[in-house]
Parts: structure tokens; C-alpha cells; sequence
């Protein structure tokens, strides 16, 4: 999720915002350039079509994988950082806390074992802040439920996250967190990381993508995502030895709006999405097998629709806290993915509903 500032962002998060640029007079005038910078190199991702055609029943296609997104477990009995930001968006009595969502973890992953692809994809922001005690609660969490494979991508809570008023200017911070999530997943220098799925429908390649290359120093560019030359570059001579379906999986979003009129919006999409959306562009048009979906978290709202030539894209909600989709409150229901291909070789996707990570009574007042 992109933090601080979500969509139509409340007066909360305004607030905090201008209380960050008063007190740190250069790193907001820091952060207002960058901003325009984010604002003009987002604006050149591809448009999404929105559609549902990517949506289908279980039984319609052969499964490939299981997804899941933005779990953002914490530690020490504490909620997400963006719901105590902008706590308009959790409608219920109870919140979320350390408890509720390593349960949550493990309903889903409970569910997956019995019913599902067990190759677990995770789409980022495993963790709330990066902390080396929120991964041990999320080794704890994925240990309880033997049986499954797990492939990680980082999101930018997990190693871009900055709290107010703690600047990281030198990048120490990162480190940090760029080590402890190396201690779960792959090494942030071996992405993309290129994995195959023999499923029932033949093989898939998939595509594991670190979005998360922007060195953000502070609280106004968290949420900034980046794939970088070096990356892309190494996919694109990749995929020239491919042949087939292909899954990617990003964090940060991969397409913008038509509009794209709101600042909030541009720091959703990774800056070089453009050239992305060119090199699997190139290999789509290579061959009609050549499917390509490209799945991502960030934003906690479910998204389906193409981009470029017939490039088909899935936005998941986040699998503990819900999904955002209509009134930019979150439903508090846990929930994956399933993804796979139809007998005439196009993707499909199916959301699972687990129940809800913490009692749906409402809060009083709301």
C-alpha cells in the first residue's frame, strides 16, 4: 500500500504530512521535487483497459499457482502503520493487530494446502516496517503450515519503509531491512529471479520482480517504486531464450489511470513501468502461446484489466487486511488468488474468501 498518502487521501494524512514538512523544511522541498519528477516519469506507464474477462470459476481453468499480498504482519501487538495514519479506513470494532493477522496468515495458508496450488507466490509487503521481528512472526506464521513452496517479491513496506521524522539519508536503515528480508527470500541482487511451474496445463514461466529500487530516504517518497535498468535489462535478454506462458510479479502497480490526476496515484506505479510494459510487449507479439499476466499488490483494491498488447494485469487486494474496491474502506476478509490458464491458453484468475481476519462488528460511531 502506497504509504503515507492513500488514495483520496483524509484530512489525517494531510495533516501529518504538513506537520512531516514543517519540521524538516529540506526534505519536504526534497521530497516536492521528487515529487514532480515521480509525477512526469509515471505519467508514461501504459493505460489500463479495465475488464473482467481475466476473472473466472475455479473449475474453468488449470491452475497454476496461489497468490497472496500486503499481509503486513507486525509485531509486539501492533496494527499496520497505515491504519493508525488515516484509521478511516478500518470500519470495524476490532483492529487488527500482531495476533489477528498471524492467524489470518495461517487460515489462508491452511486453506491453499487443502485446496489449492501449493506454489504460494507472495506479492510484497510481507511485513509491516521491515523489522527483524515481524519476519520472525511471519517465519513463525509460514512454518506452521508445512507442505508449501514460497517465492517472495519485496513490497515497500519491506525495505523502503520510513516513520515520520526518521530520515534515512545514508541508507542505513534499508540495509536493514534489505538483510532481513534476504534472510526470507532471494538476494535483492538476484532479481529478476525466473522460476518454472510444471502445472497440468504444461509449463510456466514465472518472473519474480524487486519494484522496489527507488533509494527513498524519507517519508514522502515510501511508496516510490523503481525497477531499474539493470533489472529490466536482464529480463528482456531472458525472455529471449523463452517460449510460452508467462507470470511476472511486481509489488508496486504496472499501468496507470486514464485520468491520473491525483499525486497519490503516481506514487502507486513503478517509474519505469513503461519500459516493462515494452519488453513483455516484444514477447507477446512473438508467438499466440505467449500469454503474459502480471500480477501485483500496493494498493489493496482488486484490479483486472490489459495493458499494451493484450498484456493481462491482476491488482490483489491484501490478503489480511481486504479490499478497497468501491468506497476506499477496507473489508477486513482474508482472501487469495489462484491463477492459471484456460484450455485455449489465456489466464484466468479466481479470489478465495477465507472469512474475516477480525470480527466484521462495526465500530462504534462509523
Amino acid at each position: 500500500m502506497a504509504f503515507p498518502v492513500p488514495a483520496r487521501a483524509s484530512s489525517a494524512v494531510l495533516a501529518q504530512a504538513l506537520s512531516y514538512s514543517l519540521a524538516r523544511p529540506g526534505a519536504a522541498f526534497t521530497g516536492a521535487l521528487e515529487a514532480i519528477a515521480v509525477g512526469v516519469l509515471a505519467r508514461r506507464a501504459p493505460i489500463l483497459r479495465p475488464g473482467t474477462a481475466l476473472l473466472a470459476d475455479l473449475g474453468d481453468f488449470v491452475p497454476v499457482c496461489s497468490l497472496v499480498s500486503d499481509t503486513h504482519l507486525t509485531s509486539d501487538g501492533r496494527t499496520p502503520a497505515e491504519l493508525g495514519v488515516d484509521p478511516t479506513q478500518w470500519p470495524f470494532r476490532d483492529p487488527p493487530t500482531t495476533g489477528a493477522l498471524s492467524a489470518g496468515i495461517r487460515r489462508v495458508l491452511e486453506h491453499i494446502r487443502r485446496e489449492a496450488p501449493r506454489t504460494v507466490v507472495w506479492c510484497g509487503d510481507e511485513v509491516d516496517s521491515g523489522d527483524h521481528t515481524e519476519w520472525a512472526q511471519w517465519r513463525a506464521a509460514v512454518a506452521s503450515v508445512p507442505g508449501l513452496a514460497h517465492r517472495l517479491v519485496p513490497g515497500n513496506h519491506d525495505v523502503c519503509f520510513n516513520r515520520p521524522f526518521d530520515d534515512d539519508p545514508t541508507l542505513v536503515r534499508r540495509a536493514w531491512r534489505e538483510r532481513a528480508f534476504q534472510a526470507h527470500g532471494p538476494r535483492l541482487a538476484d532479481y529478476p529471479v525466473v522460476d518454472t511451474i510444471a502445472s497440468d496445463a504444461g509449463p510456466v514461466t514465472v518472473v519474480l520482480l524487486d519494484s522496489c529500487k527507488h533509494p527513498s530516504q524519507h517519508l514522502l517518497s515510501n511508496a516510490i517504486g523503481r525497477f531499474g535498468a539493470v533489472q529490466l535489462d536482464e529480463l528482456e535478454r531472458i525472455l529471449g531464450d523463452c517460449r510460452g506462458p508467462v507470470l511476472g510479479i511486481a509489488h508496486h502497480h504496472v499501468w496507470r489511470d486514464a485520468r491520473f490526476l491525483q499525486p497519490d496515484e503516481w506514487f502507486n506505479t513503478a517509474l519505469d513501468a513503461d519500459r516493462l510494459a515494452r519488453i513483455l510487449d516484444a514477447y507477446r507479439r512473438r508467438a499466440p502461446r505467449n500469454r503474459v499476466l502480471v500480477c501485483h499488490g500496493h494498493r489493496h483494491v482488486l484490479t483486472t484489466g490489459q495493458i499494451g498488447a493484450d498484456l493481462d494485469v491482476l491488482g490483489l487486494p491484501s490478503t489480511t487486511l481486504g479490499d478497497k474496491a468501491g468506497r476506499n474502506v477496507l473489508d477486513g476478509i482474508l482472501r487469495y488468488a489462484v491463477v492459471g490458464l484456460r484450455p485455449d491458453g489465456s489466464w484466468a484468475a479466481a479470489l478465495v474468501p477465507v472469512g474475516s481476519v477480525v470480527s466484521r462488528e462495526p465500530r462504534p460511531g462509523s
